[in-house]
């Protein structure tokens, strides 16, 4: 398991985890558990999903600059930054 951000153009991982952005200041406490959480954390999951990132879905990275990744996600091509991409985690799929 290892962040999004380290994969190189050409991996391909399985998205396992997806995290809050972690910037509201609430150290993720309580996320994924199932806990009530602030409208705002919902808001960022949605946004993951609605760009085609979810939990089991296979991405290729195209490319990786060190400020933005552009993904294949089943036949889009998605541009994420940084921040993003650490927020998700993935393991290694072979090609």
């Amino acid at each position: 398991m290892m962040p999004l951000e380290l994969l190189s153009p050409g991996e391909r991982g399985e998205i396992i985890a997806i995290r809050h952005c972690g910037n509201c200041g609430c150290h993720d406490s309580g996320h994924g558990r199932g806990d009530a959480m602030p409208h705002h954390h919902k808001a960022t999951a949605t946004r993951a999903e609605e760009m085609g990132l979810r939990v089991g879905k296979q991405v290729e990275v195209l490319k990786n600059d060190g400020s933005l990744l552009l993904l294949l996600v089943d036949e889009a091509r998605i541009a994420i930054d940084r921040k993003i991409a650490r927020t998700i985690s993935v393991k290694g799929v072979a090609a």
